[in-house]
């Protein structure tokens, strides 16, 4: 009889972790939660959510695919902190122009205000990764899942199961401690309540 030793079973769970990762990383998230908000609020046209998405989340990732490929960055999510200034400095423009070009096609107050989130949120990062190291993945998932649920609580034991398991995958793909995936779903937390305080005062 074959028995595995603690070693191959510790790698086996590092796989799945770091599958669940890659499946559920921000470029993936941020991209759904933009490009199906139309779904969420029938006054967001497809239009401004393409916009959105594209110099949001799909332009920065394909620059920071050419940045991996020259070695600038050592791998697609950035684990090291140091890394980390300069791709968050360059994401910050394109969603700058990204709000800008949906300013000038008058797309909405609710994309408008859900890039401006994102932006806010990237912002707060960029500020703690000076210092500190905290769980991106955390923050963006935590977000988007409280966007999707909205004010609906009987999806609440679904918003916990999806970021039990995400939190459960970065610390067991040795990628963040608890602290730092803690500090990610704060971070989440806090840009959907702007994003719900945001609501009231543009509307």
């Amino acid at each position: 009889m074959q028995v595995s030793s603690p070693a191959i079973d510790s790698m086996a769970v590092r796989r799945i972790a770091l599958g669940i990762s890659h499946l559920l990383s921000p470029i993936v998230l941020a991209t759904l939660l933009l490009a199906l908000s139309p779904l969420r609020d029938a006054r967001i046209s497809w239009a401004g959510a393409t916009v959105a998405a594209l110099f949001t989340t799909v332009i920065p990732w394909l620059l920071l695919v050419t940045a991996k490929l020259r070695g600038r960055v050592t791998d697609l999510h950035v684990t090291v902190r140091r890394q980390r200034h300069g791709i968050y400095a360059m994401t910050s423009g394109l969603i700058l122009c990204g709000l800008l070009v949906l300013w000038l096609l008058d797309a909405g107050a609710g994309i408008f205000r859900e890039v401006l989130c994102m932006l806010l949120g990237l912002l707060v990062v960029a500020i703690i990764n000076i210092w500190w190291k905290v769980s991106v993945h955390l923050a963006v998932g935590t977000y988007a899942i409280l966007q999707v649920a909205g004010q609906s609580p009987q999806l609440t034991p679904w918003v916990l199961l999806f970021i039990a398991v995400l939190s459960w995958s970065r610390i067991r793909s040795f990628q963040h401690t608890a602290t730092q995936v803690c500090g990610g779903v704060a971070v989440g937390i806090a840009i959907h309540y702007a994003h719900e305080a945001m609501a009231l005062v543009l509307g």
